[in-house]
């Protein structure tokens, strides 16, 4: 019985380890453990943190807008999804985001995925393409034309519904077009995780570029709270949490505690958020960004979403 006990007692302690948090800095990157065998990189340091930049007297100096990517380690693959800006800012960036992506995926083959098509998510693409062993999916919709920027004998596309299976992990891929034509999020089956990019935002507004997409986010938001609700796709609502794809913007998001993950009240703000624009009820106030085409924040409890106040009046 004894000996029971303490094995118990090791395999709780082996659990609670593996879901602790704790930053570590490679180079330009700063990498946490979110969930057993689940890592974020941030490209920031502590030198060059996210967000505002300011000196030594408070001055501003710069702006890192800071993009993620999540590392998901399987028993025989490992995905990486998204590689942030492209790192002008610190030498060997690309040497150090492969260095701690191996250690970390110890051998398995590796799988390069994206959330979208934007600069600030496929920066450090150079870092990988052309090492032969990677293998690159690619959501069709949003780089089905870039396929010459990319090993094509290397590459393969994912469509909603598909399926990645790491070995002992298995992603679930899902379409939720708006802020572009084919973003994509990634849910880990079991493990009430959502990797989002920037498909609903990361707190301080998912950016709607034009009617046709704020029409494909309206249409997009109610279906993905749908198949979180769908109990055969196993989410549990309450344990839900949402990593997008630049996690330092949700510093002061109204209505949420220190340190709480995006979850589904989120989800559910944003399609209630969407239902106000159209009944043309929803908060407004100016961006500043000096941006024609977004030039409104909408806002409801902790949603917010970017975009044209004239187009937006003209669905009313």
């Amino acid at each position: 019985m004894k000996r029971l006990l303490y094995f118990l007692a090791a395999l709780v302690a082996i659990s609670c380890a593996e879901n602790v948090v704790e930053d570590v800095e490679v180079g330009p990157y700063t990498v946490s453990t979110i969930d057993r065998n689940v890592y974020h990189i941030q490209d920031y340091n502590s030198d060059y943190p996210a967000g505002p930049v300011l000196d030594a007297e408070g001055n501003f100096v710069g702006f890192n807008n800071c993009s993620d990517m999540y590392l998901l380690v399987g028993r025989k693959k490992a995905l990486l999804i998204d590689l942030s800006n492209n790192i002008r800012w610190a030498d060997n960036a690309a040497g150090s985001l492969r260095q701690l992506v191996a250690e970390r995926a110890e051998g398995k083959e590796l799988i390069v995925t994206f959330t979208h098509n934007h600069g600030d998510h496929i920066g450090m693409l150079h870092a990988y393409v052309e090492d032969p062993t990677v293998k690159f999916a690619l959501p069709e919709t949003d780089f089905g034309r870039l396929i010459s920027d990319f090993p094509e004998a290397q590459c393969s596309y994912i469509h909603d519904g598909d399926v990645l299976d790491l070995g002992g992990m298995n992603v679930d891929v899902i379409e939720v077009p708006g802020h572009t034509d084919g973003s994509v999020v990634f849910s880990i089956q079991d493990r009430d995780i959502l990797f989002t990019g920037d498909a609903i935002g990361s707190g301080q507004g998912v950016w709607i570029f034009h009617e046709t997409g704020f029409r494909q986010y309206a249409a997009s938001v109610p279906r993905l709270v749908e198949w979180i609700e769908n109990p055969s796709n196993g989410v549990s609502e309450e344990a839900l949490r949402i990593y997008g794809g630049h996690y330092w913007q949700r510093v002061g998001l109204p209505e949420m505690q220190d340190g709480e993950e995006l979850g589904m009240q989120y989800l559910r703000d944003m399609k209630q958020l969407i239902d106000n624009i159209f009944a043309g009820t929803a908060a407004t106030e100016p961006t500043n960004l000096g941006r024609p085409g977004l030039d409104t924040y909408f806002r409801y409890g902790t949603a917010c979403i970017v975009w044209n106040g004239e187009q937006a009046k003209s669905l009313i």
